[in-house]
């Protein structure tokens, strides 16, 4: 199997392929007309981010830790952590910036910078434990803290703009924890939301645009089923999936435009004329409109693909 899970400006795509050997799967940079390019980590691992430069980002796991990577030219660089055990690469940007997290001691993660070879503790945000999850062009960050709250983990989103302190992203009525996944240079953010002790699945893709909040509908007469937007352009439109329990894949692909009209993608007549059976989650999007995720070529087969505007 394969799966994207990010896009570059240039068309680049990253995530990771699955190998019949033990251990099975492995990062992968992804190009169109041409093979896969397997990025052969010390373990199974899976990469999260790419850039025009063709870097990418990402995690392999060493034993019961995982380790923060850098590829780039056919080089494997381990980006140093903070000391605890286990990091996490989430995003990079073009100026090859990049975000995640690293255990500060065993079980106690930070939000972690990475630049230049090394790394710079964001710290907890106030929080028992925090991740850093997007960066965009101008070095703006979101992620999350996680607080406890009656008992119950709950993540609520940052926004730290270069330069000035970290803010709280508060949800909406209705909610108790938010997730950012994607920022644009607006400063415009993507997540989902959802309430405290509910099931991992049980989520509402937002947008927060200008200082307003926008539940995104999954389909065009209801806010319908569980959903995450997992990413945003600098046209304000975004992309994720839908969650249906009765479906197969589960993950339905969706796009939201500006406005915050949903766009069923699952069913897409060009993919499905072209011997896809449906596209499942909707992972990232450039400003060119360039879409990558992960479907079903029949309802056995898991491919990694590219949404291409038509000229």
């Amino acid at each position: 199997m394969s799966d994207a899970r990010s896009v570059s400006s240039n068309g680049k795509a990253a995530g990771y392929v699955t190998f019949n050997i033990d251990g099975s799967f492995r990062p992968a940079l992804f190009e169109l007309g041409r093979l896969p390019t397997p990025i052969y980590t010390d373990g199974p691992g899976k990469a999260t981010g790419v850039n025009a430069g063709g870097e990418v980002v990402g995690w392999y796991q060493q034993g019961g830790s995982t380790q923060a990577f850098r590829w780039k030219n056919q080089s494997l660089t381990t980006l140093p952590g903070l000391g605890g055990g286990s990091s996490h690469a989430a995003a990079i940007n073009n100026r090859s910036e990049i975000v995640g997290w690293s255990e500060a001691a065993p079980g106690v993660v930070h939000a972690a910078y990475f630049y230049n070879g090394k790394v710079h503790d964001l710290g907890r945000w106030g929080g028992v434990n925090a991740q850093a999850t997007a960066i965009n062009e101008n070095g703006d960050i979101v992620g999350f803290r996680e607080v406890v709250v009656n008992g119950a983990t709950v993540r609520q989103g940052v926004r730290m703009v270069r330069g000035r302190k970290p803010v709280l992203l508060r949800p909406p009525k209705g909610f108790d924890a938010l997730v950012p996944l994607s920022i644009n240079e607006k400063g415009d953010v993507a997540g989902y939301l959802h309430k405290a002790g509910g099931l991992a699945f049980e989520t509402q893709a937002f947008t927060l645009i200008g200082g307003d909040f926008e539940r995104l509908s999954t389909d065009r007469c209801c806010t319908g089923f569980p959903s995450s937007a997992n990413a945003i352009n600098n046209a304000r439109q975004s992309v994720g999936q839908k969650f249906d329990g009765n479906a197969d894949p589960r993950q339905r692909a969706r796009l939201w435009t500006a406005d915050g009209q949903p766009v069923a993608l699952d069913a897409l007549p060009e993919a499905l004329a072209s011997g896809w059976y449906a596209l499942g989650e909707a992972t990232s999007i450039n400003d060119r409109g360039v879409i990558v995720g992960v479907g079903q070529t029949d309802q056995r087969n898991v491919r990694a693909y590219m949404l291409v505007p038509k000229k």
